[in-house]
């Protein structure tokens, strides 16, 4: 639950039948309720994020003591779950993913302000969820929460249930749900996410992974996202519209993270999506590229991972137009990124493809997404950059070495190569003087900034799946064999995908 995310929507207003009474069990059902709800809190971050019997009435125990987070770094919600005889805490990724991997990193508290260290045991920055273990066994004040398997009803009450600001533990808000099956942009427009609840029951900043409930006390979604309208230069916090990841989904995903490693299942096709969406603002200055490429605001495939399913299936078509994937009618990256997303490894997928008037439909069988499909779109991309990794031996190290490949990839796109230290801009040559350590890849400058950590190939091609939609990518690199204490040996690229400025090449690689 990010403050810079923006919401700016058209409301139609349909008649429904809403629950004008609470029922009267819900003070019974709260203090059953809140003993499985934590707040966790990071003592310890990385410079960078990661590409994670009888015991009295529960609510007397939560308001009697409060939560000291004087040392924390960061604080969020969250709740437990018991899984095979196991509790396990969830959470939301964003709260957990700038912890360090030292001991004593994350901690989380439970009822009556007892504090347990827990460890990251996966996750996922896509869907914002991450899961949590107790590195101890939990003591006898905790319960587990149960997810909703009943279809969410518009109209049926729910509560929250958070630690907001990191101030206020056991703080419980009611609402509706008022949609289902919402869209939601990632942090900062960075990456997509699916299958959204929107809810009038209020969230905050702290918020963030608890649980919303229904009125047996069932998790019917994670507290994820807040909605903020723009007015101006304002953005101005819409507390009626609150965002939770839905509970079917949100149950698919910590079953796969506790059975795959810490990581999602997802289907590999090695393609590259692209669209163009340009900057209204700059309008008057894109006039200057009438008589050069065109701008395309269709979704295209744009490019290939060499050897992957998406090469030797659907090779023949870059350029082409993707009208429809399994039957589905798609307008956009986050169309075609919805489906992709519900495809399992080892599923076949129908694209309807156009190009000046000539149509294809051309099937292709998926893979299974490892660790090292991430690696080859890392590759893929230093590629097109014109350079290529020297050592991933302490660190992935780039040499650039082809100035004609770069600039061909540069465009006339401004090269925005600034010195960390002295703030000042640097030519392109400052890149081909010298081997670089990548420090981090994302997004460095403005608002919606998100870095992630590099430490190798398969890191740079995950940071670029998250970040390659917004159009940009930014790398932050150190000159090797020089003083890592000087800021002045640090600079930050950034790559306008598109080749040109004020034109965002939306891009998927997946």
């Amino acid at each position: 639950m990010r403050h810079t995310t923006k919401l700016i929507t058209l409301f139609i207003f349909l008649s429904v039948n809403v629950f004008s009474q609470k029922p009267a069990g819900t003070p019974e059902m709260l203090d059953k309720v809140l003993s499985g709800v934590v707040t966790v809190a990071v003592y310890e971050t990385d410079v960078a994020m990661k590409p994670m019997g009888f015991r009295g009435s529960p609510s007397d125990l939560a308001y009697s003591k409060a939560l000291d987070l004087s040392s924390s770094k960061s604080s969020g919600s969250g709740f437990i779950i018991q899984q095979n005889g196991k509790y396990y805490i969830i959470t939301n990724a964003h709260v957990v993913q700038s912890a360090s991997n030292t001991d004593g990193s994350i901690y989380v508290y439970t009822i009556g302000n007892k504090k347990y260290e827990a460890k990251i045991k996966g996750g996922d920055t896509f869907y914002d969820i991450a899961v949590l273990e107790f590195v101890l066994p939990p003591g006898s004040e905790i319960s587990s929460l149960k997810f909703k398997t009943a279809e969410p009803r518009i109209g049926e009450p729910v509560f929250a249930i958070g630690n907001p600001l990191g101030d206020y533990p056991y703080t419980v808000t009611d609402g509706i749900i008022s949609a289902k099956n919402r869209v939601r942009s990632g942090i900062g427009g960075i990456f997509g996410k699916f299958g959204f609840i929107q809810s009038t029951a209020t969230v905050i900043w702290g918020n963030s992974g608890g649980p919303l409930v229904d009125a047996n006390g069932d998790v019917a979604g994670i507290n994820s996202q807040i909605a903020f309208a723009q007015s101006g230069n304002t953005s101005v916090w819409q507390p009626q519209i609150n965002f939770a990841l839905q509970a079917d989904i949100a149950q698919r995903l910590i079953n796969d993270i506790l059975t795959n490693d810490g990581l999602i299942k997802r289907a590999y096709i090695g393609v590259e999506i692209s669209r163009d969406v340009v900057d209204d603002s700059k309008a008057q200055y894109l006039l200057g590229y009438s008589n050069g490429p065109a701008v395309n605001p269709t979704p295209v495939i744009s490019g290939f991972i060499p050897g992957s399913p998406a090469e030797a299936a659907l090779g023949k078509y870059k350029g082409y137009t993707v009208m429809a994937v399994n039957n589905e009618e798609v307008k956009n990256i986050q169309d075609i990124l919805g489906i992709f997303e519900k495809t399992a490894p080892g599923q076949s997928l129908t694209f309807k493809l156009s190009n000046g008037g000539q149509t294809a439909t051309v099937k292709l069988t998926t893979q299974t997404a490892e660790a090292s499909e991430n690696a080859n779109i890392g590759d893929y991309a230093l590629s097109l950059w014109g350079c290529r990794p020297v050592t991933q031996e302490g660190g992935l190290t780039l040499n650039f070495f082809d100035r004609k490949i770069y600039s061909s990839y540069q465009k006339t796109a401004t090269e925005d190569i600034l010195n960390l230290g002295q703030k000042n801009n640097l030519t392109s040559d400052v890149l081909f003087n010298s081997e670089w350590l990548v420090v981090g890849a994302g997004l460095l400058a403005g608002q919606n900034s998100q870095i992630w950590t590099v430490k190798d190939v398969t890191d740079l091609g995950t940071a670029l799946r998250l970040c390659g939609t917004n159009g940009v990518v930014d790398l932050v690199l150190f000159r090797k064999g020089t003083n890592p204490s000087d800021d002045n040996n640090y600079i930050s690229k950034r790559f306008v995908l598109s080749g040109r400025d004020y034109v965002y090449k939306q891009t998927l690689w997946y």
